[in-house]
């Protein structure tokens, strides 16, 4: 009984999650309240107190879920010394942004993030979670471009540091671009976007 309890309990928090998700993808974060998540989950404003303390809360499990399998592959990366590292750079920004667009949770949660989300106060946890793993991607990505720098790869004025920044802000653009139009910018094409970026910094063979 206490094991059926357990997974009921779990589903309904993914239940919650759910709704929230939609809600906050439909009408926006700060005119989403728990009363409207309560009610589009079936459930009461009470079922979400006792899975989450708050909208902040909410809103930051709802992230954690798309976040993994982002993780898994920075650490991925972050863990091959031998080989290649543009390969495996370049391998790692096509996987991330084809993961996007063929994902519909992935696609409405970073909508959200990208242009549904005022970065209120109460989020300000949930925000400053989300900045932390942006400088972590960015010092893995920074990682890689040093060791294609020792082994010779890149144009000698490039600085990974600066250039880990500048392919973030690049990724963002295009995930930007692509949730508002997925046509102009279609991400199943994400060779052809991170070929073009990467040939600006290798040296030339």
């Amino acid at each position: 009984m206490a094991r059926k309890t357990k997974l009921e309990a779990e589903a309904t928090r993914e239940q919650l999650l759910d709704a929230a998700e939609e809600m906050f993808y439909q009408h926006g974060v700060s005119r989403t309240t728990l009363e409207k998540i309560a009610c589009a989950a079936g459930l009461t404003r009470g079922a979400i107190y006792w899975h989450f303390e708050n909208k902040s809360a909410l809103f930051s499990a709802m992230l954690e879920r798309i976040r993994l399998p982002f993780q898994q592959m920075l650490s991925e990366l972050d863990e091959q010394p031998q080989g290649d590292p543009l390969a495996q750079l370049r391998d790692h920004l096509i996987r991330s942004l084809l993961l996007i667009a063929n994902s519909e949770r992935l696609h409405r949660v970073l909508s959200i993030i990208f242009h549904r989300c005022e970065y209120m106060d109460e989020l300000n946890p949930a925000v400053s979670k989300q900045e932390e793993l942006d400088r972590a991607a960015m010092a893995v990505i920074s990682r890689a471009l040093q060791r294609a720098k020792v082994q010779g790869l890149l144009q000698d004025n490039i600085d990974p540091e600066l250039t880990a920044c500048a392919i973030h802000a690049y990724l963002g653009g295009l995930i930007r671009k692509h949730l508002l139009q997925p046509d102009c910018c279609d991400l199943t094409k994400a060779a052809a976007f991170v070929d073009v970026m990467l040939q600006g910094i290798k040296k030339p063979v």
